[in-house]
């Protein structure tokens, strides 16, 4: 099972003490910029695994999300119920 674990301005996708992805962030104000995606098992959903817990941490502590990174916009405009997340 893939689990995300939050380190020092980055989101880590780990399985079987690997790391699958990694998503890094700043946070400046209430505001969560997105700044880099990278998954390093393909086909896998791992970006997307990322963005999410992102966008629920962000959620949970009101953050607005700055998507800065090609793949969290992306992620955003599929997923329009994340919008109001988006500034």
């Amino acid at each position: 099972m893939i689990q995300t674990i939050f380190k020092h301005m980055e989101i880590q996708a780990m399985e079987d003490n690997k790391v699958l992805g990694r998503l890094k962030y700043s946070l400046v104000g209430k505001e969560m910029s997105i700044l880099h995606t990278y998954s390093y098992a393909s086909g896998r959903g791992i970006g997307a695994q990322l963005v999410r817990a992102a966008l629920q941490w962000a959620t949970a502590h009101r953050y607005t999300i700055i998507p800065i990174c090609s793949f969290a916009q992306k992620y955003l405009i599929a997923n329009s119920q994340h919008k109001s997340l988006n500034s």
